[in-house]
């Protein structure tokens, strides 16, 4: 790093000012001698759309597992004097503790707007706690736009001294940012930060005020407010902000004197234990080993679960008709119950928990072993069903399942007792006879919400149509469905009205999905859905896939093909995919590969990034393709996919209500490409058909058969403790 002296001279003096003044309010802390956990540090983010100060970047990153938001109404120097206004809009997620991506964009009226990436990678996790070693990060802004109205690289690096996090960088521009700067950060309160910069044109000071979580609301507020020292000093520029944790869940705020990050969830249920595994840690924690945490202070012993008395006949033994009667009564359908010699078999299918399908298999092993008190049987065999096949297969001996479910057991002893199979055999069982509780002409409602946006465009800051779309699914025989959906446009913005530039993007009311579903599984570890019907409102074909899980499900390749026609211009496409997926289970992260001709009859492939926390998937994509009128473009996107229904639905009877398990909004900006003339060069025009589009109906194989891809014994064998939370939460 190679600093002018005119830079030198500046900072110098910056940093030294900062540190005096901060010494000048030791006194208003009562704890002035005592020197607070760098842990209590809240990470908070600039107005550039990185973690840091204000327009300058610390080395640390967004909370693993995080979401930021925030609103600027800061003017760029490059064109200030120009604009009356200018709006910003940012947004950060922490996708590792080392990795932060976001995104921002800004209108200025006179300068035009933009949207753009950005992204930091931190040494945090491994440097962090060594008091002679600073935290370095590296980064960039604008990332691959060809406008890059605000672009820049930087490296820098952090130390934690006290309540002063102090930084210093390099930036090359070339846009902004470029050269030496500094910044520092100071703790006045557990919620009131002091911050002082030089961005490298400027010097700014200021606060940031962080507020914590509501109670039982998972969302923190913030708010900051700057002004420049060598810009009309005293005219404040002011940003408003969120935080909200990816997987919901309230954190529990610890004091900073604890040593430790405010960083625990809150515990379903008063009696159970809380358990978290860390396999990494996070950029304010470091990595750690299990830890159980148990609300009662009294001996595990002392506290084990009271059950209510179920499935028991008069002679005490377990009644498997009345464990039955008790599977069908939680809204489970297509239950049978039976013996194979010690062994206690258990079929169910779920439709009422449809967060997770972990949530169900929890409950129904839970029921299963208290009702087995008397230890009549040596051994548990749960089958999975999805549309009545078979799925999966889960064994466990009863002394195990009694230790983790009845006494807290850990879930090493569980994961080292327990068989999981794709394979089912049920040879030789003997099953109740009585009501099962059949889904043949079981249907669900599923109302969702359409939301399509267009962000930065020539025409508007923000367009949008907001529709709904209830999706109507009706069971039938094995593997069969029929699956129909309706567009029914709400609300939507002025330039979508009559007339305007995105008209034809907005349908009127129609019936946009009427297909026939047929699954089946030809071998344990091979799934085939084959699908037919009218795909879209005047598209009509077949959408055909077929998957293959080997071994524990690391590894998926997934196949698909499609034939369509436009019923009116007689339009004829055809789709020819192939996508290798491998999940890492200690991070719940999953990287997978498509590759051939998509549905807008591009040829090319994409890239994508997964990640989950808790039933909330963060992905982040490349895509690259050649369209059919030759011109080839790039883009990189952010997509968040989460539940938007209850966690317990109602219970599926001829007509089932409820949400989807899985709803999406994805942001997308097509890298710089050369496909139009322009004095100012390559710039990132929006592709005017989608990319790389894959067709993946709600009736598919991930959604509809394998959990949003996660029926698979690599990731059951990550979330044990989900088992014994759900039969705690769902039981009663």
């Amino acid at each position: 790093m190679r600093l002018t002296n005119g830079e030198t001279m500046r900072i110098i003096p910056f940093l030294a000012t900062s540190l005096f003044v901060s010494l000048l309010t030791l006194p208003l802390s009562s704890h002035a001698l005592e020197l607070p956990p760098v842990e209590s540090f809240h990470n908070g983010l600039g107005l550039q759309g990185y973690t840091g100060i204000f327009n300058t970047p610390n080395a640390h990153v967004t909370d693993e597992g995080w979401f930021y938001a925030l609103y600027s109404n800061q003017k760029e120097i490059n064109w200030r004097e120009r604009v009356p206004f200018e709006d910003n809009y940012l947004f950060s997620a922490g996708l590792f503790n080392f990795l932060e991506v976001g995104g921002r964009f800004f209108e200025a009226p006179g300068a035009g707007r933009d949207l753009s990436a950005n992204f930091k990678v931190t040494s945090a996790p491994l440097t962090r706690n060594y008091p002679l070693l600073p935290v370095i990060a590296g980064g960039m802004q604008d990332l691959g736009g060809g406008a890059a109205l605000l672009q820049t690289k930087y490296i820098v690096a952090s130390e934690d001294i006290w309540r002063f996090r102090l930084s210093a960088g390099y930036g090359s521009g070339p846009n902004r940012m470029k050269g030496g700067f500094a910044g520092g950060e100071f703790k006045a309160h557990d919620w009131v930060y002091l911050l002082g910069e030089y961005d490298t044109k400027e010097t700014n000071v200021g606060a940031r005020v962080v507020l914590p979580q509501f109670w039982k609301i998972p969302i923190s507020f913030t708010a900051s407010a700057k002004t420049s020292l060598d810009y009309k000093p005293g005219n404040f520029d002011i940003a408003v902000g969120l935080s909200v944790p990816l997987d919901f869940k309230i954190r529990k705020q610890k004091s900073a004197d604890s040593g430790q990050e405010a960083m625990a969830r809150e515990p379903e249920t008063a009696s159970a234990p809380v358990k978290t595994v860390s396999g990494v840690g996070t950029a304010n924690q470091p990595a750690a080993s299990e830890v159980v945490v148990n609300k009662a202070t009294m001996p595990v012993s002392e506290t084990s679960v009271a059950v209510p008395p179920i499935a028991k006949g008069e002679t005490g033994k377990l009644d498997l008709n009345r464990l039955r009667d008790q599977l069908i009564q939680q809204g489970f359908l297509n239950v049978r119950v039976g013996t194979r010699e010690k062994t206690l078999v258990v079929e169910y299918e779920n439709a009422r928990y449809n967060h997770n399908e972990l949530d169900a298999l929890g409950l129904v092993a839970g029921i299963a072993t208290a009702a087995d008190g008397q230890s009549q049987y040596d051994r548990l065999e749960i089958v999975i069903r999805r549309r009545n096949i078979a799925m999966m297969q889960v064994s466990v001996p009863f002394s195990s399942l009694r230790s983790f479910f009845l006494e807290h057991g850990n879930t090493s002893d569980l994961n080292a007792m327990m068989d999981i199979s794709l394979g089912v055999d049920t040879n030789g069982v003997r099953y109740q006879e009585g009501d099962r509780n059949s889904s043949f002409l079981k249907s669900s409602l599923v109302l969702t919400p359409g939301l399509t946006t267009w962000v930065g465009t020539e025409v508007g800051v923000f367009d949008y149509v907001f529709s709904l779309k209830p999706e109507l699914t009706v069971q039938a025989w094995k593997g069969a469905a029929l699956n129909a959906r309706w567009d029914i446009p709400v609300s939507w913005s002025d330039n979508l009205e009559d007339g305007k530039t995105f008209r034809n993007s907005r349908n009127d009311p129609q019936l946009d999905r009427l297909m026939f579903f047929q699954g089946f599984k030809p071998l344990p570890d091979v799934m085939v859905n084959l699908g037919a019907g009218m795909y879209v409102h005047h598209v009509n074909g077949t959408i055909n896939e077929i998957t293959w899980t080997p071994g524990d499900g690391s590894s998926r390749i997934h196949l698909s093909q499609g034939w369509t026609e436009h019923s009116i211009t007689h339009q004829k496409n055809e789709i020819y995919l192939a996508a290798y997926r491998y999940y890492f289970s200690p991070l719940d992260l999953s990287l997978e590969g498509t590759y051939g001709r998509f549905w807008a009859q591009d040829h090319g492939f994409s890239l994508e990034l997964k990640r989950f926390f808790d039933d909330t998937a963060v992905s982040v994509y490349y895509k690259n393709s050649k369209a059919t009128d030759s011109k080839k473009w790039e883009a990189v996107g952010i997509q968040f996919s989460f539940p938007l229904t209850p966690r317990q639905d109602m219970k599926p009877y001829v007509v089932q209500v409820r949400g989807s398990d899985e709803w999406s909004y994805a942001q997308e900006t097509t890298l710089k490409n050369n496909n139009y003339n322009n004095k100012r060069g390559t710039l990132n025009y929006l592709a005017p058909y989608p990319l790389t589009l894959t067709p993946k109906p709600t009736s598919g194989l991930l959604q509809a058969y394998q959990n949003r891809d996660r029926l698979n014994a690599a990731y059951i064998r990550a979330h044990l403790e989900r088992l014994r939370e759900a039969w705690m939460k769902f039981k009663d």
